[in-house]
């Protein structure tokens, strides 16, 4: 099942979130040293990633926290139902970086329950590039 919100629009145009304009290219440079992955060119840039790991549907999207959808299907009065339940981590997705495997940066902050940053995404179902 597709995500509505992500479906309606195309990606952005490149940026990190919470960086000011003009520092963006610098701090984008310094991410992709601080976590050894190789800064794209415009136009390569990632912007989401959708991955499976445990069963589950993770979607990764730049600006936005790192998003689950669990899917099961069970018996319901004789007849087979799906259900979805979806979750998110309170860090917020900094940066995206291809390679195999995807490198996800993330602000991690306080929160305990959240992925370290950066984290692997191996073999993503679906990327999209910001616009540039």
């Amino acid at each position: 099942m597709d995500d509505p919100r992500s479906a309606a629009k195309p990606p952005p145009h490149f940026f990190l979130p919470r960086v000011p304009p003009d520092k963006q290219e610098a701090a984008y440079a310094d991410l992709a040293r601080l976590c050894g992955a190789f800064a794209a060119p415009p136009g390569a840039r990632v912007y989401s990633i959708t991955y499976a790991l445990g069963g589950a549907e993770w979607t990764a999207t730049v600006g936005q926290q790192l998003r689950v959808v669990h899917r099961r299907t069970a018996r319901w009065r004789g007849k087979q139902v799906a259900r979805a339940s979806e979750v998110s981590d309170p860090a917020t997705i900094l940066a995206i970086f291809a390679g195999s495997p995807y490198l996800v940066v993330t602000d991690k902050g306080e929160a305990a329950e959240s992925w370290e940053s950066p984290f692997v995404a191996e073999r993503p179902t679906s990327v999209s590039y910001f616009v540039d």
